[in-house]
């Protein structure tokens, strides 16, 4: 959950992880704040895909480092 009046000032970008990071980031990006600027000359057109990661279905709360 993520408090979207609260963002501390930044201009913050959430975008998908697909195997197009400039579509991802250029065309379908959310932003919380106003727009920033993306240097989309740095971003593939075409990546391979990455393995997923394992879903975590115990999550935990706690500090870092506690224990």
């Amino acid at each position: 959950m993520i408090d979207w009046n609260r963002h501390g000032g930044l201009n913050v970008l959430i975008h998908a992880n697909t195997t197009n990071p400039k579509r991802d980031r250029l065309v379908d990006p959310i932003w919380i704040g106003p727009a920033g600027g993306v240097n989309g000359e740095v971003l593939g057109e075409d990546d391979e895909a990455e393995e997923a990661l394992e879903v975590n279905t115990q999550p935990t709360l706690g500090r870092r480092g506690a224990g």
